[in-house]
């Protein structure tokens, strides 16, 4: 595959575990656990997707994610939440996913987002 996903999160054995699942897969994976430098991350690099995890605090992750549609659009964004309230807007992430669910679904559902084109269709 040879695809470069960020992983915005603080370290956990979840967020390990979904690291090792995803590299295993063929993805190249970046973990950061700072807001600053996933931005940095994100605009001086050739990241294909985002996963911006629910330890993260709410307003970080939509300030976040904000910054990252404005930036590149055309890049998909997966959003973990661990309930219905932490929820990002659907208009702005791609995706999202219960961050205490399946890790394989993030596999899934980042195979199926990256598929898309720009416009959210299929390629």
């Amino acid at each position: 595959m040879g695809l470069t996903i960020l992983c915005v999160s603080k370290y956990s054995p979840a967020q390990l575990t979904r690291n090792m699942i995803l590299e295993r897969a063929g993805y190249h994976v970046i973990s950061v656990i700072d807001s600053a430098e996933a931005a940095r991350i994100f605009s001086e690099s050739g990241v294909n997707a985002v996963v911006i995890g629910d330890s993260i605090p709410f307003t970080q992750r939509l300030e976040l994610a904000l910054k990252f549609k404005n930036l590149k659009k055309s890049v998909p964004l997966v959003a973990l939440s661990n309930s219905s309230g932490s929820q990002l807007p659907s208009g702005i992430v791609d995706e999202q996913l219960e961050s205490l669910g399946d890790p394989h679904l993030l596999l899934e559902t980042l195979q199926r987002v990256l598929a898309r084109d720009g416009n959210g269709q299929m390629t």
